[in-house]
């Protein structure tokens, strides 16, 4: 499945490297262990919803900006499909970019490189690895009402999200929450002329949120609680 706006191949390898670092921000670690001599960088994801984006679309875009493949596997006895690569000098690449090694908390702001024009591209990676779309019920019972969500206790990336969306003309919420001792940070934003804004200026790449909204598109309601294959095999 492909975006119907925002092409791969169409983008720059800027805008790309964007994109990566939203994911990494999302699903990404950077592990470093020097004495052990160890540069690890490895995403993670649900294998039920999250394994064509994370064993086709996402490994391309990573070739594409750093030239190096990743190796994809399934967790053993675990539903979380693993993306890794080994390499001392994407790592050392990356935490030059203003990636921080270890608990992602540690960033302390957003890589100020990232601006202008790459800030979308930026919140797709992001939106693609740790956003939520869902389709609420109306009055009638039926799942027709878009949400788009975040949900994350990084305040860094909160914020500067919230204030990057308001910036592109969306109306999102934003709440602080405390849950289980600690602090969640909540970006909401609702209604079909949102996800027509959203596609039209953001957009996704995960098979797991376009399959919801092509599937809105062609029939008006999204059941909840269903796969990415289930939804696939419905378009």
């Amino acid at each position: 499945m492909k975006n119907k706006i925002f092409h791969i191949k169409d983008l720059t390898e800027q805008e790309l490297l964007a994109y990566e670092i939203g994911v990494h921000l999302g699903d990404g670690c950077l592990f470093v262990d020097e004495k052990h001599r160890t540069y690890r960088n490895e995403f993670s994801g649900d294998f039920e919803n999250d394994n064509e984006f994370y064993s086709k679309i996402f490994p391309e875009i990573f070739e594409m900006v750093h030239g190096k493949k990743l190796k994809i596997y399934k967790k053993k006895n675990e539903n979380t499909i693993i993306a890794v690569l080994n390499s001392k000098e994407i790592v050392q690449k990356k935490m030059s970019l203003g990636i921080p090694s270890g608990n992602k908390l540690k960033l302390e702001k957003v890589p100020e490189w990232i601006k202008g024009s790459l800030i979308p591209h930026f919140i797709r990676g992001f939106a693609d690895s740790d956003f939520s779309i869902s389709f609420k019920k109306n009055r009638k019972g039926i799942h027709c009402e878009p949400r788009i969500e975040l949900f994350t206790n990084n305040k860094v990336l909160a914020e500067f999200v919230f204030a990057n969306l308001k910036n592109l003309n969306f109306n999102p919420s934003f709440e602080k929450a405390s849950r289980r001792g600690f602090k969640e940070f909540r970006i909401r934003m609702y209604g079909k002329n949102m996800l027509d804004n959203w596609m039209n200026k953001i957009g996704f790449y995960n098979p797991k949120h376009l399959s919801k909204v092509y599937l809105f598109e062609k029939y008006g309601f999204v059941k909840p609680n269903m796969t990415t294959d289930e939804r696939l095999a419905l378009l």
